[in-house]
C-alpha cells in the first residue's frame, strides 16, 4: 500500500495586500477638479450675465419715446381738482422699464466617496492512498486446496480553498445653485412733486384744571390747524374736517378758518377720581378738506 502524505500537491496561497490609497487619491483629485470646473463655470456665467445687463441697460437708455412726462394737477381752495395740464416729453425708455440684473447668490457642492478593496487567493491539498489485490493457494492438489484472495484499490481525498477578489469604489456629488435678481443695482426712480394747498397741524398750550365742586379734574391741549395756498397766503372761511383718536375735542371758535387761515381745537382729558391715570398719553389729530389732508401725533 502506497500513501501520499497530506499536503502533497498543495498550491501556495498568494493573497495580495488590501490597499485603497489609490482610490482615495483619485477621488480627492476628481473632487478638486470638479470644484475648480464649477467655480470657473459660475464666474464665466456671471460675466456673461453682467455683459447682458450692460447691453440691455445701454439699449434702454439710448432708445427714446414720446411720453406723457408730467401730469400737472391744480387744486382749488376747497381741496378739489381745478385744472389738469399734460406735458409731453421725449424720454429714454429706461425711465419706464427697469432692466433685471441677475447674480449667483449661492452655489454649493457636497460630495461623498466610498472605496472598498478586498484581497483574494486560492489553495488546494490532495491525499491519495493505494492498496493492491491478489490471490494464493496451498494444498495436496493443484485444483483442491485452501487459499486467500485480496483486493487492490485507490482512495483519493482532495481539499480546496478559494477566495474571491472584490474591489468597490463609488462616489456621489450633490450641487445646489440659486440665481436671483440683484437688489443693490438699479435705475433710480424719478422724484415727484405735488403743488397745492397745504394743511399744517401744531400742538399748543397744555392746561391742568383742578376739580371744582363736583367737577372732576381735567387736562386740555390747544391744537392749531393752518390752511395755506401754494404761495403761503392764508385761506379764509373754509370748513376743515377734524378727527382725533382716543380723546374728545371741541372747536374753539367754529369749524371754519379765520382771516389768518387758522382753526383752533381743544383736546380734553377727564380724570374721574384720584386713582385715575394722569400720565401723558398720545393722541392722533387728523385734518382734511377735499383730498388735501394731514395728521400728527400729540402728547399731553
Amino acid at each position: 500500500m502506497t500513501i501520499i502524505p497530506a499536503g502533497a500537491g498543495t498550491a501556495p496561497l498568494d493573497i495580495p495586500n488590501a490597499d485603497v490609497s489609490d482610490e482615495l487619491a483619485n477621488a480627492g483629485v476628481g473632487f478638486g477638479d470638479l470644484i475648480s470646473s464649477v467655480g470657473q463655470a459660475v464666474a464665466s456665467t456671471q460675466r456673461k450675465l453682467n455683459d447682458t445687463a450692460v447691453a440691455t441697460t445701454s439699449a434702454l437708455a439710448e432708445t427714446t419715446v414720446d411720453v406723457l412726462a408730467v401730469q400737472e394737477t391744480i387744486y382749488d381752495d376747497d381741496g378739489n381738482i381745478d385744472e389738469s395740464v399734460s406735458h409731453e416729453q421725449r424720454l429714454p425708455l429706461i425711465t419706464f422699464i427697469d432692466p433685471v440684473l441677475y447674480q449667483w447668490s449661492q452655489v454649493r457642492l457636497q460630495g461623498s466617496f466610498v472605496a472598498t478593496e478586498l484581497s483574494a487567493g486560492s489553495s488546494s491539498s490532495t491525499t491519495t492512498t493505494t492498496d493492491n489485490e491478489g490471490s494464493s493457494q496451498a494444498g495436496l492438489f493443484v485444483f483442491i486446496g485452501g487459499g486467500r484472495t485480496y483486493l487492490d484499490y485507490r482512495r483519493t481525498t482532495t481539499e480546496s480553498t478559494s477566495e474571491v477578489t472584490s474591489d468597490v469604489s463609488r462616489g456621489r456629488i450633490r450641487m445646489y445653485s440659486e440665481l436671483t435678481p440683484r437688489h443693490d443695482i438699479g435705475v433710480p426712480k424719478p422724484r415727484q412733486a405735488v403743488q397745492g394747498p397745504r394743511l399744517a397741524i401744531s400742538a399748543g398750550e397744555i392746561v391742568d384744571i383742578a376739580p371744582a365742586g363736583t367737577s372732576p379734574a381735567q387736562r386740555t391741549m390747544a391744537v392749531v390747524i393752518e390752511y395755506f395756498r401754494r404761495d403761503s397766503t392764508p385761506i379764509q372761511g373754509k370748513t376743515i374736517s377734524v378727527e382725533t383718536s382716543g380723546v374728545p375735542f371741541e372747536y374753539v371758535a367754529g369749524d371754519e378758518t379765520d382771516a389768518d387761515g387758522r382753526l383752533e381745537i381743544l383736546l380734553r382729558r377727564t380724570f374721574l377720581d384720584e386713582t385715575a391715570d394722569t400720565s401723558p398719553m398720545e393722541a392722533i389729530v387728523s385734518a382734511r378738506i377735499g383730498i388735501v389732508s394731514n395728521d400728527t401725533t400729540v402728547v399731553f
